[in-house]
């Protein structure tokens, strides 16, 4: 294994770290209050700013200075405006808005769960109740609703670690499980025309995948199971599972649990593909996406967490599924793992090589 030179840690990198929700607050309220959309037009000065978005002049003047203190605004002597991709990223009416990810990472329940990190720890699992692994966890409509920012690259490299098989399949039936926005079976039928995709979730979460559907057009080829994907009636034979983002949430036995009842609801030749973020024993600065998803999962589950490529593969053969090809989405520490059952096929080597 490789040595990797660790940062020092010093006064300022301690700064930083407690300097870090006083940025993520700045960066909430400007959202909420509409601060990047009112400059979209052009700099404004703090008064005409505060009536543009309702606020008090004097209070938005103290934020607008921290904003433009921490690089999310320019300040010209008297007057704000927006830095180079702010327009892109924060003004709403953006196609790149990157805005609604705040409702994701800096949502009240994660900012409460993170609170007293070290109560968890002595417990060993989460003080939430409901937990994420329950009904009645409301985070998972606003993930829903949007998605991540990786979301779009990793259901890409899905698409295409299984191009070579779906294209010997005549009329895909996928089945996405614990589907959330279902972005993953909505992009795979997207880019197949003959597929027909069927969602599994709670739901209230199956309300956001049914919108993602109509909006790509995709709604009469969208067909939704709601339930629990470890009890609900599955309504298989399918020719591809889609497991993504959902591995992380159970400890290693359940996640083995869920893949083997999975896996018996797969056509002969099928397909099951997990997708995630995993820890791979990489330098922790180069996997602290997977690293931080981890510590997310150990404040609102009873035993989740980012796995290891190696555990991930673990629980996939345990399933009675043999692995076909596993892609990394680079830069991420996030994999996609293509399995089958049985025993590899001609087809099978041509999917992909592993890396």
């Amino acid at each position: 294994m490789t040595t990797h030179p660790a940062p020092a840690v010093t006064r300022q990198s301690l700064l930083d770290t407690l300097q870090a929700f006083k940025r993520t607050s700045l960066l909430r309220a400007t959202v909420e209050l509409g601060v990047f959309d009112a400059l979209a037009a052009g700099p404004l000065d703090p008064d005409r700013l505060a009536r543009a978005v309702g606020a008090d002049a004097r209070a938005l003047r103290v934020v607008l200075g921290a904003a433009a203190a921490t690089g999310l605004l320019v300040q010209d002597g008297t007057r704000f405006a927006l830095p180079p991709g702010a327009a892109e990223l924060l003004v709403s009416g953006s196609p790149q808005y990157a805005g609604h990810a705040l409702r994701i990472n800096v949502s009240d329940w994660e900012w409460e769960a993170m609170r007293d990190l070290a109560a968890v720890v002595r417990k060993g699992g989460t003080l939430l109740a409901p937990d994420a692994t329950e009904p009645g966890f409301s985070y998972w409509r606003d993930f829903a609703a949007d998605g991540t920012f990786v979301t779009r690259a990793a259901a890409a490299a899905l698409v295409e670690s299984t191009r070579a098989w779906a294209d010997t399949v005549p009329v895909p039936r996928v089945l996405d499980v614990g589907c959330g926005h279902a972005l993953f079976g909505l992009e795979f039928a997207r880019l197949h025309p003959t597929a027909v995709l069927h969602a599994l979730d709670r739901p209230d979460v199956l309300d956001q995948a049914r919108i993602h559907a109509e909006r790509m057009g995709l709604a009469d080829r969208t067909h939704c199971i709601e339930g629990d994907a470890f009890t609900v009636p599955l309504d298989g034979p399918y020719d591809l599972v889609i497991v993504a983002n959902l591995l992380p949430m159970f400890p290693e036995d359940q996640g083995v649990a869920l893949l083997r009842r999975l896996s018996g609801a797969l056509r002969p030749g099928g397909r099951l593909v997990t997708v995630g973020f995993t820890v791979d024993g990489g330098p922790p600065a180069e996997e602290h996406a997977a690293h931080l998803l981890s510590l997310l999962m150990l404040v609102s589950t009873p035993g989740g967490e980012a796995h290891s490529l190696d555990t991930s593969r673990r629980m996939v053969a345990a399933a009675g599924l043999t692995e076909v090809s596993t892609r990394r989405v680079d830069p991420l520490p996030v994999h996609v793992v293509t399995a089958a059952p049985g025993v590899p096929t001609a087809v099978d080597t041509q999917e992909g090589t592993k890396r």
